[in-house]
């Protein structure tokens, strides 16, 4: 039965490839700010099925100002990583952006003063490679706009990260989700009535499309975390960057080269390092203790950055 869950966090991480090869699809038409209220509309309305099945939990909240910082750090990442998406290709943005987990224990290092496991700095430093060869760092060499944005929305998720483990001391899933959506849903609402952005006719599908596969990836995500670890979850949705070079391939005709898989290989593999050592990072009393990546990151982990 466990492989059948395996199986859902597959299918989950395709359909967030092909939310972010629509979104590619999208700001190429200039609609990228409908693009986040379509995208934020629909999963705000997949949380309702959530809602009931978790048996209605209360909503009240204490930190209301801390649940407004991550909405606010959740909808700049999702920006960042939009811009990407519109200036370098659908693999290299998605790969970039995974390596969100290289950046979460470097940020538990500076403000918690937390110390990252011997394995987690390996990991860090073969993640670490893998990004200065695809994004072509290089002396004298400036860095493309495209991968600073997407480097932007890694540091940006790794944030949301940290911020939800403290969120999470207190605060229920559900809860977290709600104000998360809910802030991104308003900013959303907010940037597409001062940019005064029109819709392309024929660009409705699309729209609709990213709103759909959103909520499907998120719902399928969320089924599964009930099943299995969120440490395992987030493992195999980073299967999203192989259906990333498909996609790359089929719908924008572009073939990755030998550095795109070299460096995509290592990003992958430091990440896969990276979380498996932080497996210790929550101590039994719920308190972070000196690993990478809060056990309870994975659901708020894709409601953040996928």
């Amino acid at each position: 039965m466990k492989y059948f869950y395996f199986l859902i966090v597959i299918a989950a991480a395709m359909f967030y490839a092909l939310m972010s090869a629509f979104m590619k699809m999208a700001v190429g038409t200039g609609d990228a700010s409908v693009v986040f209220v379509a995208r934020y509309l629909f999963a705000s309305a997949a949380l309702l099925p959530i809602y009931f099945v978790s048996g209605r939990p209360s909503l009240r909240t204490r930190k209301l100002r801390w649940h407004m910082l991550r909405g606010g750090i959740g909808f700049g990442m999702f920006l960042l990583y939009t811009l990407a998406l519109e200036r370098i290709p659908l693999q290299e943005a998605m790969v970039l952006n995974s390596s969100y987990i290289l950046f979460v224990p470097l940020l538990l290092l500076v403000f918690m003063r937390q110390r990252p496991s011997r394995k987690a700095i390996l990991g860090l430093l073969v993640g670490f490679t893998g990004i200065v060869i695809v994004s072509g760092i290089r002396p004298h060499v400036d860095l493309s706009w495209g991968s600073v944005f997407a480097l932007g929305s890694a540091v940006a998720s790794a944030s949301a990260v940290v911020l939800v483990a403290q969120l999470r001391r207190t605060e229920s899933s559900f809860t977290v989700l709600f104000y998360f959506f809910s802030v991104c849903l308003l900013l959303s609402v907010l940037w597409a009535a001062d940019t005064g952005s029109s819709l392309v006719v024929g660009s409705w599908w699309i729209l609709i499309a990213i709103g759909a596969l959103t909520a499907v990836y998120q719902q399928l995500l969320t089924f599964a975390l009930k099943h299995m670890s969120s440490v395992l979850a987030s493992s195999v949705m980073t299967s999203s960057i192989v259906f990333a070079f498909f996609l790359d391939a089929v719908m924008f005709h572009r073939s990755a080269s030998a550095r795109d898989y070299a460096g995509s290989v290592l990003i992958l593999g430091g990440v896969l390092v990276t979380l498996w050592a932080g497996q210790r990072a929550v101590a039994p009393d719920g308190e972070l203790a000196g690993g990478c990546v809060p056990q309870e990151e994975g659901m708020e982990r894709e409601a953040v950055s996928r």
